[in-house]
């Protein structure tokens, strides 16, 4: 920090390239890396790099945060939202297949949690359809799944682009906001490169951009962070791990599925009585949080502008979502704290 502080240069400098360098490696270098101010803004720059037009669609699941909503229309295109699995969080092909119409120019996958495990099988529908996908990886950075084949993928490498976060609360976090874009294609990357620094290109504005500029300090904090990822990640497979294993037995308790390669974002139950649990969890004091409630289609937002839609298995699970404290670094104790305390919850709540 103090070297930046003292060099005179806080905006895509040395730092930021150095990140990138290392982002890229965990793809072998096939993607590039292209660090951007935000999450959000990374959504709306890899919509812009698509050239979408009035009436395009963009098919994206309704359970996931409403910066993916926002990215489409800031894009002009329209946003087709798509309900979950009957069983758990995830969109899966089976939930786009359907909305797929001759307008559909995108999908976004999200692999909700840190789960990438049905993104496979969307990717294989967008090639066969010829459509752009893009993965919303916010929450999976550091996510293996396998394809039909068996072959390890990880998250991020299945689709034309793919955005990530580091908001603090990501399985890889910054000081603040910041993000990034991946991707295969060459000429999306040094397009992406340009428009996040107003469309500059050397000493050229070739098209208008964006102000979406990763700074000296965030990139610092990413640089040091992305070499102790695979150790955050293994700390939170084990907590998860505890968890799938120590409340297994609890009564209407649903826990998120045990799949190979999970990323452990959050780690986010269901649960018919959520507001009556979250209340007695608190009470002991374990602090949750509920992931969407409201989705995105029923959000104001989003009624403004189109008719409401029903969506039964995202409404269902929203209703019911609650997740517990998990973090790299999470002593012990604490997950005995919070497995204890779930354990008394329930009891109490069956009297």
């Amino acid at each position: 920090m103090a070297e930046v502080l003292q060099g005179g240069h806080y905006i895509l400098g040395p730092q930021v390239q150095s990140f990138e360098q290392s982002l890229s490696a965990r793809y072998s270098h096939e993607r590039q890396a292209i660090a951007v101010n935000s999450g959000t803004d990374a959504l709306v720059l890899a919509l812009h790099l698509l050239d979408l037009q009035a009436g395009d669609e963009v098919i994206l699941p309704a359970g996931t945060f409403i910066a993916c909503f926002e990215a489409v229309i800031r894009s002009g295109a329209t946003p087709v939202l798509a309900d979950s699995r009957a069983d758990d969080f995830l969109c899966s092909a089976e939930q786009i297949r359907p909305l797929i119409t001759p307008r559909t120019r995108a999908v976004m996958a999200v692999p909700l949690f840190g789960d990438t495990s049905a993104t496979p099988a969307i990717a294989q529908l967008c090639k066969d359809q010829g459509i752009a996908l893009i993965e919303d990886i916010a929450q999976a950075l550091g996510a293996q799944t396998r394809d039909a084949n068996g072959d390890r993928l990880h998250a991020g490498s299945m689709g034309d682009i793919a955005t990530l976060s580091f908001y603090p609360t990501k399985t890889l976090g910054a000081a603040g906001d910041a993000g990034a874009l991946i991707s295969p294609h060459t000429h999306l990357v040094e397009r992406a490169r340009a428009l996040r620094n107003h469309g500059r290109s050397g000493a050229l504005h070739g098209e208008v951009g964006f102000n979406s500029r990763m700074d000296e300090l965030q990139a610092v904090v990413l640089r040091h962070g992305i070499a102790r990822l695979d150790t955050w990640l293994h700390e939170r497979r084990s907590i998860a791990q505890r968890y799938l294993e120590q409340l297994a037995d609890l009564p209407d308790i649903f826990l998120p599925h045990r799949r190979e390669g999970h990323a452990w974002n959050y780690f986010v139950l269901r649960s018919p009585r959520r507001d009556e649990l979250k209340a007695e969890l608190n009470r002991l004091g374990v602090d949750t949080r509920v992931y969407y409630d409201p989705p995105i289609h029923q959000q104001p937002s989003y009624l403004q502008r189109f008719a409401a839609v029903e969506l039964p298995n995202l409404q269902r699970h929203a209703q019911q979502a609650l997740a517990l404290p998990l973090y790299a670094g999470m002593p012990a104790s604490e997950v005995d704290l919070v497995i204890d305390a779930m354990r008394a919850a329930v009891n109490s709540m069956r009297r």
